[in-house]
């Protein structure tokens, strides 16, 4: 039988209104969504084992902006090859080589391609770290009972909430999707040990 009384986030370093509602499946935790925001709530947060798209769907999670991003790097890393060859080949210390001409961009197409790569790869990969907090070594809700369990099997979703949007009938409305356990914050907002 699930315990699905309200604990008590106390102690925990949780927001002054921050609950936390575990499910044992993605259709519950996808359906918990779905009502969560159409009861007005869009400070939330989903924990799960893999990569649910309907959940991000349910709480709007936009498209990331980081490809853009890593293609204007990647572009850019290829001008500065194709500046830094020519500059050097070309215009710095020219060397005539069988009367072939200082600038050929065949022979620049491999490092041009390279540094492309370097400045794509590097940019996407700091953005990625930057844009989702990483590394990110605490937050409160891992000190939750059961909640190493979001890497096997288990769902969650976190909301940062008005008390007046979230209402006990929207926790018994949550019980009723398939909630297993409930663990709700007080009013004291404690320190986060460091």
């Amino acid at each position: 039988m699930a315990d699905h009384r309200p604990r008590s986030l106390v102690g925990r370093g949780l927001a002054p209104a921050y609950t936390v509602v575990e499910f044992a499946s993605a259709d519950a935790a996808v359906a918990g969504a779905k009502a969560l925001v159409a009861r007005g709530l869009s400070q939330v947060e989903a924990f799960t084992p893999y990569a649910v798209p309907e959940i991000e769907t349910a709480l709007g999670v936009r498209r990331s902006r980081i490809p853009f991003g890593a293609f204007a790097c990647g572009l850019t890393g290829c001008a500065l090859a194709f500046l830094l060859i020519w500059w050097t080949a070309a215009v710095d210390y020219p060397l005539d080589v069988g009367g072939r001409p200082y600038n050929s961009i065949v022979a620049d197409i491999p490092i041009m391609f390279e540094t492309t790569v370097l400045f794509t790869g590097v940019s996407a990969f700091l953005a990625v770290l930057l844009r989702s907090r990483l590394p990110r070594l605490y937050h409160p809700v891992f000190t939750l009972d059961g909640f190493e369990r979001t890497t096997l099997d288990r769902y969650w979703l976190g909301i940062d909430h008005d008390e007046a949007k979230l209402d006990d009938d929207a926790l018994t409305s949550l019980v009723e999707l398939g909630a297993v356990v409930v663990h709700r914050s007080a009013d004291a907002r404690p320190e986060a040990p460091r």
